[in-house]
This record gives C-alpha cells, structure tokens and sequence, in this order.
C-alpha cells in the first residue's frame, strides 16, 4: 500500500493535461501602424505644465506621468516610493526626514526648490517652504489617481520653490480643469 500511494500520484500528476500558457499578444510596431492608428494611441494628459490640462506631447516642459495603475503594479507605499520610480530623480531617508534630488543635486533642505501640488494648489509647509514627501505626505497613495513630476525651472508660472521643478498629485476621481468653486459671498 506504501508502495501504490507514490506510484498512482505521480501517474495522475502525468496523466493530466498540462496548464494552458496565456501568451501575451505582441505590441504593434508603431512604425507599420497607418496614420490613424497612430492619431487613435491614448497618450495621458497633464495639467501642471501650463495650468491647462493638454496632452504630455504638447506640454511645453519634460514631463512624466505616474498613473495609479503603476503605483498600483509596483507597490508604492508613500509618495517618496513613487517619486523614486522615476527617472532624474532620487529620494533619500536619513530615518527621519525624506529628502528628494532632482538631476543628481541633493541638498537636504527639506526640499523647498520643489514644489509640490495637490490638483494644482500649493501644499508646501510655511515654515521652511518644504515639500512633504515621505509618510508625513498629507494623502494616502490609494487616493491618488496619477503623480505628474515637471522638470526644469517653473518659477515663472508659479513662484516659489519651483526651482528644480513641480510635482503635482491629482486626486483620483476629481478633475483638474475645473477651478475649484468661489466661496460664497458674505453679507
């Protein structure tokens, strides 16, 4: 009986049909699509490149979009764990504090020359002008919908502490083209 138990296992485990293998289809090759394929292509929109909400290709910055999906994917559990994920920047953790360096400049100051925003208004802290990125980030990153990180000087559009760049974090389900509405008026 010892004997017979091993023996009919392993022939049922070869007897049955193996595991279908879900094979991926191939992406496209863009350079044999025809030019309406091409105009069809989803390509993400971005609102803090010029306060207008556009497409990526038609903002006048360099700029990345991390969708939700992505932060979803890999993980992330603070938005420092997003923002390292892309290219130009680094995070760094002195157990304290979460520091970002934007084009391999990092100078532990709490990052004031970036500015970070929450569908378009200013959260910098008033005390150093610093961005809050790590776990002390005023949102859990289940509630955002996509993180777009513009590159290079925008102090022109939005003042302070947008030297390196801007960060801005869109809430998932809220729309950035709208304004948010007028207070009402007093009497």
């Amino acid at each position: 009986m010892r004997r017979a138990f091993p023996i009919l296992a392993l022939s049922l485990a070869l007897g049955m049909p193996a595991a279908e293998v879900n094979t991926k289809p191939k992406a496209a090759d863009l350079t044999e699509l025809p030019l309406e394929a091409l105009m069809d292509i989803e390509v993400p929109k971005v609102y803090g490149a010029s306060k207008v909400e556009q497409r990526v290709t038609a903002a006048p910055s360099s700029v990345s979009v991390i969708s939700s999906e992505e932060i979803k994917r890999y993980g992330h559990q603070t938005l420092a764990d997003v923002l390292r994920s892309a290219q130009g920047l680094h995070v760094s953790y002195d157990r304290n504090y979460t520091f970002l360096g934007v084009r391999g400049i990092n100078l532990l100051d709490f990052n004031c020359r970036m500015l970070l925003l929450v569908n378009g208004h200013r959260v910098n802290n008033n005390l150093t002008d610093g961005a809050a990125v790590g776990t002390d980030f005023i949102l859990d990153v289940d509630l955002i919908g996509r993180v777009e990180i513009i590159r290079g000087p925008e102090a022109v559009l939005y003042g302070n502490n947008a030297f390196f760049g801007v960060i801005n974090v869109v809430i998932s389900g809220v729309s950035t083209a709208q304004p948010c509405p007028a207070p009402p008026a007093r009497r």
